[in-house]
């Protein structure tokens, strides 16, 4: 993280800079460079936030962190170079397994780091790293499809990502297995996403709100205290020859891979952004000179579409052996792409730690999860026929958050598993809505969807009580006795007390 050698800047300083007053000045827009669009947040199509919830949907308010834009950056304050993937809280470099690049990228790298960071701990076991399986399983209807950032943080958000260590690794052998296992489920509840945003990168005001998140979050008040975030990144990926470059030699960074632009055909790609470096670069344009002040594509002013020099850095998930340990420069100037309408965007996440006070612990079966219905209530009357409060938990009410992507017309376990799968609900937000109330009556319900012929059986549930630590306090179970249900609704009910 330390800037470049002085005797470095005046021998490039045609490459670099130029001379103002007789000081050697980077002029890579950084300091004395055009601003362009202040730094925004932004949510363009369907690949930054569930459509479900609508246009004012703001993804960034249970977070605690400066949003995007609320803080003036200084440019002068940030060093040249930022990697933040040389930190402890940082994963490996994995190489995927099927279309689950987002998840790789939000979840088994992304929000590992954050988590690491929150805990103060190294990603340096199973028990500290978090699976990108467990959120593609949860919406990629049980087919080897894609994802995007945001489909792992929202189901962090709302079920929790269990570690890697329970969970059974970073990858599963199965597409659209769940968990078996009342552990798995309880300990996701844990490990949280408070908030995301996603933010364009297209002006240097907007870069350099970007810079400062990957150096220290853009608080400078932490004095060199403060631990960088990162950002998950989104671009096209066919033929990436075209687009590949190996610096050469006599040039900063000579021998590394770069990517000058994104892929100028195919599909999008889920990497992650892990820092900096604004002395990279490359001859874009082939005139023997690595500039930040010449109009290259020709549109009669000087933007960061401009730029051949300043770089990011990202980590695919293509695996070690791939480019430079996995790791490859991409030129800021990539983030502004003219021809691909989708676009490119930063998105950035906070994360956070959350303990459960009442959960519900269950084993049950059915022959299809995405038309399964799940209903849970509360009331403070221990004679209601109705309850007061109720909730339908994501994941076994089809994934409505997704729309077309949920779990799959598979059963509950995972496709050609029948067996019953002992999973974990989270009531704690249902039970506080009884404002103090420590008696009452819980309300299950299932059935299916109207119409079609799903089958379902609950074999047993139970409601437990752990206390403000986290310490399990006991459970009393519910009386199931038939169980089963599918176009005829399941009831079972349990009246509480104090005890619980």
């Amino acid at each position: 993280m330390n800037e470049a050698p002085i005797e470095f800047l005046i021998m490039n300083c045609r490459r670099l800079g130029s001379v103002v007053g007789g000081v050697y000045v980077i002029l890579i827009g950084l300091v004395f460079g055009e601003g362009g669009a202040a730094p925004k947040v932004e949510y363009p199509g369907h690949f930054t936030r569930p459509p479900s919830l609508g246009k004012n949907y703001d993804t960034w308010e249970g977070a605690k962190g400066a949003d995007v834009g609320e803080v003036k950056v200084d440019p002068l304050r940030l060093p040249s170079r930022v990697d933040n993937s040389s930190r402890e809280q940082y994963p490996p470099v994995y190489k995927q397994v099927w279309g689950a690049c987002g998840q790789f990228a939000s979840i088994a790298s992304i929000f590992t780091y954050e988590m690491n960071v929150l805990n103060g701990e190294a990603a340096n076991s199973n028990a500290t790293r978090f699976p990108a399986h467990f959120s593609w399983n949860m919406m990629n209807q049980a087919k080897n499809v894609g994802s995007e950032a945001y489909h792992g943080w929202e189901v962090a958000k709302r079920v929790g990502i269990p570690t890697a260590k329970s969970y059974g690794g970073v990858r599963l052998d199965k597409i659209g297995k769940w968990p078996n296992g009342y552990h798995v489920w309880r300990e996701a509840m844990e490990y949280r996403v408070s908030g995301y945003r996603y933010s364009p990168a297209g002006s240097v005001a907007q870069l350099n709100e970007a810079r400062g998140w990957l150096y220290d979050r853009n608080r400078p008040s932490q004095r060199g205290g403060a631990i960088g975030g990162l950002f998950a990144l989104d671009g096209r990926m066919g033929e990436l020859g075209k687009v590949t470059k190996t610096i050469p030699k006599g040039e900063y960074g000579a021998g590394e891979d770069v990517w000058v632009s994104w892929g100028p055909s195919g599909y999008g790609h889920g990497i992650t952004c892990v820092g900096y470096d604004d002395h990279v670069g490359y001859d874009v344009n082939g005139d023997g000179q690595i500039t930040n002040d010449v109009d290259l594509n020709g549109d009669g002013k000087v933007t960061l579409a401009d730029w051949e020099r300043g770089a990011y850095i990202v980590v695919n998930s293509w695996g070690e052996k791939w480019s430079k340990n996995g790791k490859i420069y991409l030129l800021y100037r990539a983030m502004i792409d003219q021809t691909w309408k989708r676009g490119n965007y930063l998105g950035r996440v906070e994360v956070s730690r959350y303990v459960p006070q009442k959960t519900l612990k269950m084993s049950l079966s059915c022959s299809d999860r995405t038309d399964l219905r799940m209903v849970i209530g509360v009331s403070k009357d221990v004679e209601a026929s109705e309850p007061d409060f109720e909730i339908m938990p994501e994941a076994f009410n089809g994934w409505p958050l997704f729309r077309r992507s949920g779990g799959g017309n598979v059963p509950l376990a995972g496709p050609k598993d029948d067996s019953p799968l002992e999973v974990g609900v989270d009531l704690t937000e249902l039970f506080e809505k009884l404002s103090g109330e420590k008696k009452g009556k819980l309300f299950l319900r299932f059935s299916g969807v109207k119409g079609k012929k799903v089958k379902g059986k609950l074999h047993r549930a139970s409601l437990r009580t752990y206390g403000k630590a986290g310490r399990y306090v006991g459970e009393r179970a519910l009386v199931v006795e038939d169980g089963r249900f599918g176009q005829e609704e399941l009831e079972v009910t349990l009246v509480f007390g104090e005890a619980l």
